[in-house]
């Protein structure tokens, strides 16, 4: 008797509007398989890729490992049908076959999600009150387990079909659609300390607090309005802010900030710092070149940085990047991290952490 056809597999990504070329080229290099064009279509905010017969799934890039996506679902390649009176009923009947697909023996929790597109946000309440009865539906075939490692994802594509996956808890984005909710600081002098909030809660994770203390220094190169050196300083850090152009709001005379109207390029402190962060409008080899020679000099220990993308061949210069941070810092035989996120306050940009591990005693 032959064994019955395992159902397609596929990859759902979650990704800025404008941007899914980028993200289904990283998972498609991930898999070693061009992606469909079928699945990728321009402002949907998402992208579906099939996985090849035998490919290896642990190769795909998840949360912080991959640049362009927010989130990685493991799905079918199929459309769930919901209907319009009863949309619970089939979400629930999706699951099982779901969780044989990965091996999911349970399910610690369940997300419904929509594209973070203008037409997606409309299903927001109704994907607040589906995710309501299908925990309870779950809950009652128990299903559920706070334990588990794996957790149910449903993503609405509008109001009668989804996609259905499931993610590895441990690997995924800790907040649903993969966009932390930061609110903006009344008193901040510009949008752009929301960037770098997302940056340390994203990059650095549980180890916020350890490595942002009070008293600790840092640079901000190209600091003016001030967006990113607010953020420091209202975690306790001194700043060397730098920049000819002024410091806006609480900024001017803060007993925290240093400004020093000079070259971005061209400062250097006379001490080391903590923290080294920067978001100029320059190209990204430019900056990656900068970043790379701080760190290996010994100036900071740690720097989170912009690079603003070109329009065309987004991936290929980010590799560049990349090549340049490397080549500088290897040499150094010190273990260091580097990350590169397009993250949800940026545009057409991207936000990398790098910076080196506690030296051993």
């Amino acid at each position: 008797m032959s064994k019955p056809e395992q159902p397609a597999r596929a990859i759902l990504a979650y990704c800025r509007a404008g941007f899914e070329a980028a993200s289904a080229a990283e998972i498609g290099a991930a898999l070693k398989e061009p992606p469909s064009p079928r699945g990728v279509a321009k402002d949907t905010g998402y992208v579906l890729i099939p996985i090849p017969a035998g490919a290896n799934i642990e190769r795909v890039p998840q949360h912080t490992q991959s640049v362009f996506s927010r989130q990685v679902i493991f799905t079918l390649d199929a459309v769930a049908a919901l209907g319009e009176r009863d949309r619970v009923t089939p979400i629930l009947a999706a699951v099982p076959q779901i969780m044989a697909a990965y091996g999911a023996v349970s399910l610690a929790n369940v997300w419904v999600e929509y594209p973070d597109t203008n037409d997606g946000k409309a299903l927001s309440k109704l994907a607040g009150a589906l995710e309501t009865r299908v925990l309870a539906g779950l809950s009652a075939d128990h299903v559920i387990d706070s334990a588990a490692k794996f957790r149910l994802h449903v993503f609405l594509l509008n109001k009668q079909e989804a996609r259905i996956g499931v993610v590895e808890v441990e690997r995924a984005s800790p907040w649903p659609l993969g966009i932390p909710r930061l609110k903006m600081p009344r008193d901040a002098p510009s949008r752009s300390t929301l960037k770098l909030a997302e940056a340390f809660h994203v990059f650095l994770g549980d180890d916020l607090e350890r490595l942002l203390q009070p008293e600790m220094r840092a640079v901000d190169l190209g600091a003016a309005p001030g967006g990113w050196t607010w953020q420091l300083t209202h975690r306790g850090l001194h700043v060397m802010a730098v920049d000819n152009a002024d410091l806006k709001g609480e900024l001017v005379d803060n007993a925290l900030v240093r400004h020093i109207r000079e070259d971005g390029f061209r400062f250097r402190p006379k001490k080391p710092v903590d923290w080294l962060v920067c978001d100029m409008v320059e190209q990204p080899r430019r900056i990656a070149t900068l970043v790379a020679m701080w760190l290996a000099e010994g100036h900071a220990r740690h720097a989170i940085f912009n690079l603003k993308l070109p329009m065309k061949k987004r991936l290929e210069e980010i590799e560049l990047c990349k090549a340049i941070l490397h080549a500088r810092l290897e040499p150094m035989g010190r273990t260091y991290h580097l990350v590169i996120k397009q993250l949800y306050h940026d545009r057409e940009e991207v936000t990398a952490y790098c910076g080196f591990a506690p030296r051993s005693r």
